[in-house]
Order: structure tokens, then C-alpha cells, then sequence
């Protein structure tokens, strides 16, 4: 029975201490989504599967929320025209919340790179990243050519 004891002691404070390292851990430094025409809300039929990219978000200031970005894309149809971070869950259309300006002439490759400053954002993403996403809109399709969740898929809590 003093064995029994002693191993549910031990169970409880590695239980104690999962849980104070879960709860001590940084808030995510990179944030990146897989940007793909099964995401977009609502579809773009002239976006083929071939459609493509990745976001990548980069905390570089927790103090003033600034973040560096940078989307990547291929196969999109037409010409882009915007890209934007959106507040809605997997599958529901949201408002824009921030955008991420596409450099003007770009098609494929490296489409928009820059950084923002919007600590409230920052904090709210880091929050519930999964509330958020990521879209490119061309000239036909306005509403979305490819899209991905935001999430924390990058390292987690890293200061890199």
C-alpha cells in the first residue's frame, strides 16, 4: 500500500510540474499557415488544387507588437491584388483584421514581405492562433484565391 502511495506522490507532482512549465511557457514567437485552395470560404472554382503558399509571422518586438511577415504563393489564377490576416475559425469567413500589403507585379514566389506594429493583435493571436487566417485574393477571385489557418505551427515559444 506505501508503494502504492509513494508512485500516485510522484504521478501528482510530475502532474504539478507539467503543468506550472505549460503555464511559465512563452507565447509563441512564429506563427506559420499553409495557404491552399480547400481552405478559401467560399472557393474560388478557377483556383485549381496546383494553388499554393505559406505565411510565415515572426514576432521581432512583444513590447510594441511588431511583426515581421512574409507569403509566399504560386499557381494563383490572375493578378493578386491583396492579402490580408482575417478573424474566423477554420471554415467561416471573417473581417480583415490586418493587412499584408502583396508587392506590386508579384505572381509567384515571394508575393509580400514587410512587418506591422498592432500589439492588441499580437496579443490575441498569441492567444487563440487558430482564430485567425491568412488569404490572397487575385483579380478573379476577389473574395479569396487560397487561404490558411494561422495556428502556431512554427517553433513554439521560441525568441529565434
Amino acid at each position: 500500500m506505501k508503494k502504492l502511495y509513494a508512485v500516485l506522490g510522484i504521478l501528482a507532482v510530475a502532474l504539478v510540474a507539467v503543468g506550472v512549465a505549460v503555464a511559465d511557457a512563452p507565447p509563441p514567437k512564429t506563427f506559420v499557415a499553409p495557404l491552399d485552395t480547400a481552405q478559401e470560404v467560399p472557393g474560388c472554382p478557377q483556383a485549381g488544387n496546383e494553388a499554393r503558399g505559406l505565411a510565415i509571422f515572426h514576432v521581432v518586438d512583444q513590447a510594441t507588437g511588431t511583426v515581421e511577415f512574409k507569403i509566399v504563393a504560386n499557381n494563383l489564377p490572375g493578378d493578386i491584388v491583396a492579402a490580408h490576416i482575417h478573424l474566423a475559425p477554420s471554415g467561416v469567413a471573417g473581417p480583415v483584421v490586418q493587412p499584408t500589403p502583396p508587392t506590386p507585379g508579384a505572381e509567384n514566389g515571394v508575393i509580400a514581405e514587410g512587418s506591422f506594429s498592432n500589439p492588441a493583435l499580437l496579443a490575441a493571436m498569441q492567444a487563440d492562433p487558430q482564430a485567425y487566417y491568412v488569404n490572397v485574393h487575385t483579380n478573379i477571385c476577389p473574395p479569396g484565391a487560397i487561404r490558411g489557418q494561422l495556428g502556431e505551427q512554427g517553433p513554439p515559444g521560441t525568441s529565434e
